[in-house]
């Protein structure tokens, strides 16, 4: 049934390959194999934070100069070279982990596409006659890898992937304010674009994220300390173009 909205967690992982694939052949993928698994590493240490910690959890490096990251249903998260270069410690990753391993964990696209009733893919479905729930979940995986371009996230979504991020950063020991200043370091490199573009580019304002991370901070006595700055700059030896 095409119009059944509800997936199996095989389904979504599905969903996700679709997606990641689509990523990996438009940027290519870091061939740097120390960098994959430092992300690696500090990516599950936050997911394992999360409320779906036994997802098959896949970190990516993206090969692209541009300031991005993009999280696909079924545990695919994909940071650019470019971001790690921008970022300078290991909390400002966990924050930017945390932050794409929420919208996966707490199953946003899915909720969109169901309360999109697959994001308009009707009209899809009617033309292209598919034949199976296979082609079905491929067309949707598409249609969400177009959205993931465009930066189509709630406003909702945003704040939820904020909130939840930086507790699940916490909760595995970093410093909570790393979202923060990764924010306000893709603030900086922005700051005389016309139009917002790159990480969290969508609503709302990175001005106005920062401030109510601060305040979620202080306001539920986020305390972790540690920063890894040593650890990131022996790793991450490039900068940003």
């Amino acid at each position: 049934k095409f119009d059944d909205m509800n997936f199996t967690d095989a389904e979504e992982r599905q969903m996700g390959e679709t997606v990641s694939a689509s990523l990996r052949s438009r940027f290519g993928v870091m061939q740097d194999k120390d960098v994959t698994k430092y992300v690696t590493l500090v990516g599950t240490v936050v997911a394992q934070a999360s409320n779906r910690p036994d997802l098959d959890w896949k970190f990516i490096v993206l090969d692209s100069d541009g300031v991005d990251a993009y999280g696909a249903p079924g545990g695919f998260v994909h940071v650019t070279r470019g971001l790690l270069g921008l970022m300078k410690n290991e909390a400002e990753l966990a924050g930017v982990l945390g932050h794409e391993v929420t919208h996966i964990a707490n199953n946003h696209i899915i909720k969109a596409m169901q309360k999109g009733k697959g994001m308009d893919l009707s009209a899809d479905v009617a033309g292209n006659r598919m034949s199976s729930r296979a082609d079905f979940l491929t067309n949707l995986g598409n249609r969400i890898t177009q959205k993931l371009y465009a930066g189509e996230w709630s406003r909702d979504d945003e704040d939820d992937s904020d909130k939840f991020g930086i507790r699940h950063a916490n909760k595995a020991g970093y410093a909570p304010n790393g979202l923060a200043t990764a924010l306000q370091r893709v603030a900086g490199r922005n700051a005389n674009m016309k139009e917002p573009k790159g990480l969290f580019a969508s609503h709302p304002t990175i001005k106005d994220r920062i401030a109510t991370v601060t305040r979620q901070i202080s306001s539920e006595k986020l305390s972790a300390t540690a920063t890894g700055e040593a650890r990131y700059a022996k790793t991450i030896t490039f900068d940003a173009k």
